[in-house]
C-alpha cells in the first residue's frame, strides 16, 4: 500500500495595517533592512527602532505576516504640512521573496496614503529597479528633485544613506536615487493606479474595513476639463 505523506501547508501570508501590537518585530525590520543594504551596495537611510515603532503606532506602517513569522514591510510619512506623503522601507526577507509580497505590501502603503492624504502628492526615492518598476505600476512619474518635498525633516532623514555626500556636493539636485511622484491631480497617474490595485481587492477591503470608503481614482468631470484647457492652450 502506497504511504500517504502528510504534507504541512504553509500559511497564507497577509498584509496587514501595523499597530501597537506588532513593535516586537521592529528589531527584525531594522535588520532585514540592513541587511539588504549591505548586500545591494547602495544606499538605504538608516531608521532607529523608535521612529519605526512610532509609525506602527500612529498607523502608518504595514507588515507581512506568515503566521507570526516577519515577511515584510513598509512605512509611510507625511511632509510639508501633509502635502506630501512617501511610502518608504520596503523590506521582504530573503526566504519570503518571489512571492508578490513587495508589490502587496506597495498595494496597502499606497492605499493607506492615498485614503488618509487623498489630496497629498506621494512621493518616492530609490535606486532599486525592482521599487521603480512598482512605483511606474501605481502611477508614479520620474521627476527632478526640485518637483519633490522641500521639508528639511524629509531630506535630513538621508543622512544616513552612505551616499548622502553626492546628495550635498549636488546642492540637493540629484543623487544616485531617482525622485517619483504621483500626482493625485494627474489623470494618467489615477487611471495607472486604479489599474493596478483592480488586482488586489483585499487591500481595498482592509482599508475599507478600517477608514472607510475609498477616495475615487478619476478627477470630477469639472476638474477634468479645466486640465484639459490648461493642456490645449499649451499647445495654441
Amino acid at each position: 500500500m502506497d504511504q500517504i505523506q502528510d504534507q504541512k501547508q504553509e500559511p497564507e501570508i497577509k498584509i496587514v495595517l501595523a499597530d501597537e501590537s506588532h513593535v516586537h518585530y521592529v528589531d527584525e525590520i531594522l535588520e532585514t533592512i540592513a541587511a539588504a543594504a549591505k548586500v545591494r551596495g547602495t544606499g538605504i537611510a538608516k531608521r532607529n527602532p523608535e521612529y519605526v515603532k512610532q509609525k506602527m503606532i500612529e498607523g502608518k506602517a504595514v507588515l507581512a505576516l506568515c503566521g507570526d513569522d516577519f515577511a515584510g514591510f513598509s512605512y509611510i510619512e507625511t511632509w510639508d504640512n501633509k502635502q506630501y506623503v512617501t511610502t518608504s522601507g520596503l523590506i521582504v526577507p530573503d526566504r519570503y521573496r518571489g512571492k508578490g509580497l513587495a508589490r502587496r505590501i506597495k498595494h496597502m502603503t499606497f492605499s493607506l496614503a492615498r485614503k488618509r492624504w487623498p489630496e497629498a502628492k506621494i512621493f518616492s526615492l530609490t535606486s532599486g529597479a525592482a521599487v521603480m518598476k512598482l512605483n511606474t505600476q501605481h502611477g508614479y512619474k520620474p521627476v527632478t528633485f526640485a518637483q519633490l518635498t522641500n521639508d528639511e525633516s524629509f531630506w535630513h532623514g538621508c543622512e544616513g544613506c552612505v551616499n548622502f555626500d553626492v546628495l550635498q556636493r549636488t546642492d540637493r539636485r540629484y543623487c544616485i536615487c531617482t525622485g517619483m511622484l504621483f500626482d493625485p491631480k494627474d489623470p494618467d497617474c489615477l487611471a495607472a493606479a486604479q489599474k493596478e490595485l483592480d488586482l488586489d481587492p483585499t487591500c481595498r477591503e482592509t482599508i475599507e474595513a478600517k477608514y472607510g470608503p475609498m477616495p475615487p481614482y478619476k478627477l470630477p468631470e469639472k476638474e477634468s476639463k479645466t486640465l484639459l484647457d490648461k493642456i490645449k492652450s499649451l499647445f495654441k
